[in-house]
């Protein structure tokens, strides 16, 4: 393996085999071959057990060249179900297994004399350049990356104004008959509500396969995986899906903070992932805002890490995650019960561009006006006045 240098171990030190890390390896095994790169993960599999789905501009066309490998499963777009309306949203969709994930990094790792995967090494602690491993090794990088997990996360807290979380139960299943269903359903909520605001979300991997999640944007981050789990084959038929069996089931549960957690420093190292708050705020999704740091990492030389371009990102992530932090504020501070599905409803009902930039955290200045005040106001006082207007009526 190459170095940086006779006093560092690495480059690029990446701590944590999750979807941060492992989308700056992908990247820097592309663009930076000579580079030495050492991820550094306590388990024994790259990403763990997830499927990550991520829209049109979430994945910029200046990512391709590195990370059109991450596309397995692609569509033109989804559907959404509400009770009194539904709507198709043009733009690619596209998912990613923590498998084909897996593979991918080992396949890099493989194929570089420069770049080393290390499988079940437990790090107890980060400080500046250093990661000391729990059988007491030092390992230095030039660059290092701690992104050890929603574990690490600061804690949100509980009350009215801490925000939510979109938490779900997911079901792979392999059906008994064929599905006609050919696109994503991004969200479904003609279903009983409680906990939030819930909605079923659907993936179809093949026709005799797959992926039903039942979802809510939930005050509270409890989760009761074997009852959702019951629920998700009992309510299937009403989907049209006769489910023969469960392949995998996943659940999670994805901070929506009503402040923004993110926070990037101009040293080493840097906090990646949901602890340094490399999330939207407004989806709990991560994939857009990991991209944006694996191709920061990936386009300037390892001395300009910090330099003026690492400045711009930051900035604009901040100005992104505080506004999405501000709208779940307003959305579980005062919006509760059938407000809250009106208020998702409306919401969607925005142009396409304007939701695709809202999940890759693009949104502009326009964006921000129209989300907050234009036609579907997200302030307390227009909403509560809507809203009851709306139920009386």
């Amino acid at each position: 393996m190459t170095t940086a240098s006779p006093a560092l171990d690495v480059d690029y030190l990446l701590v944590g085999g999750g979807l941060q890390n492992a989308l700056i390896l992908l990247a820097l095994a592309a663009r930076k071959p000579r580079a030495s790169v050492l991820l550094l993960e306590q388990g024994e599999v790259i990403g763990g057990n997830h499927i990550w789905s991520f829209q049109t501009l979430d994945l910029p066309n200046s990512a391709l060249d590195w990370a059109r490998p991450l596309i397995e499963y692609e569509w033109p777009g989804y559907q959404l179900y509400f009770d009194d309306a539904a709507r198709w949203v043009k733009g690619a969709y596209r998912s990613l297994s923590s498998e084909h994930l897996h593979r991918l990094v080992m396949d890099a790792a493989a194929a570089s004399p420069c770049i080393e995967v290390r499988l079940g090494s437990a790090v107890t602690a980060v400080h500046g350049d250093v990661a000391i491993l729990a059988d007491g090794a030092r390992l230095r990088g030039q660059v290092v990356v701690d992104a050890r997990g929603p574990e690490a996360a600061q804690p949100m807290g509980r009350g009215r104004f801490s925000g939510g979380y979109q938490k779900f139960v997911g079901l792979e299943c392999l059906l008994t008959t064929p599905t006609n269903l050919n696109t994503p359903i991004l969200m479904d909520s003609r279903c009983a509500q409680r906990d939030g605001f819930r909605f079923h979300y659907i993936l179809p991997f093949a026709p005799d396969r797959v992926l039903i999640e039942d979802t809510y944007f939930s005050d509270a981050p409890e989760l009761d995986v074997p009852a959702l789990s019951d629920g998700i084959v009992a309510d299937a038929a009403g989907l049209g899906l006769a489910v023969a069996e469960v392949l995998r089931t996943e659940a999670g549960v994805l901070p929506m903070p009503a402040r923004s957690h993110f926070r990037a420093a101009m040293t080493n190292p840097i906090i990646g992932g949901y602890a340094g708050g490399w999330f939207n705020p407004g989806t709990g999704y991560s994939l857009a805002a990991a991209v944006r740091l694996a191709e920061h990492l990936s386009s300037v030389p390892v001395g300009d890490t910090f330099g003026p371009q690492w400045r711009r990102l930051i900035r604009g992530m901040g100005i992104q995650a505080r506004f999405l932090a501000f709208l779940n504020l307003l959305m579980f501070g005062f919006f509760h019960g059938p407000k809250r599905q009106r208020l998702m409803q409306r919401f969607y009902l925005a142009s396409d561009p304007v939701i695709h930039r809202f999940f890759a955290m693009r949104n502009n200045p326009v964006d921000m006006w129209r989300i907050m005040y234009v036609g579907a106001p997200w302030t307390p006082k227009g909403w509560a006045k809507r809203a009851t207007h709306s139920a009386a009526s």
